[in-house]
């Protein structure tokens, strides 16, 4: 089975960084970057397949589709499977609320706090 990251966060430094981590816990795997929740729902819409893992890094605060936006969209797509999407909230915010929703989402298998470290990386992708 294929396996593809998905940053979806409108800071790019943020998202190079991560590849940058990512690749070194596991470099075969594909990365694509978003900036923004839409424009991430736009490239699964297009391009998601049931033979692919798809492991999600999203920012909650975001432009045009924020991270609970996002979640919310994606749980509508009829052709769009939980079994293979996993979306790990990684944000600034250090607020309850948020950690508490997000425990509250099938689709959210984890709350990282910014910023990343290695062994974060490697809980998510290794």
């Amino acid at each position: 089975m294929n396996k593809l990251g998905l940053l979806v966060d409108d800071d790019p430094i943020f998202n190079w960084v991560s590849s940058k981590m990512i690749e070194k816990v596991d470099p075969g795997l594909t990365i694509k970057s978003c900036a923004n929740g839409k424009e991430a729902l736009d490239f699964l819409c297009e391009n998601y397949t049931g033979e692919t893992i798809y492991q999600i890094l999203l920012d909650i605060n975001m432009p045009r589709l924020n991270g609970w936006e996002f979640i919310e969209e994606l749980e509508g797509i009829q052709t769009i499977k939980s079994d293979n999407v996993f979306i790990y909230i990684v944000s600034s915010s250090t607020d309850e609320s948020d950690i508490k929703k997000a425990d509250g989402l099938e689709l959210v298998k984890g709350y990282f706090k910014k910023p990343l470290s290695i062994e974060d990386i490697k809980s998510i992708f290794g």
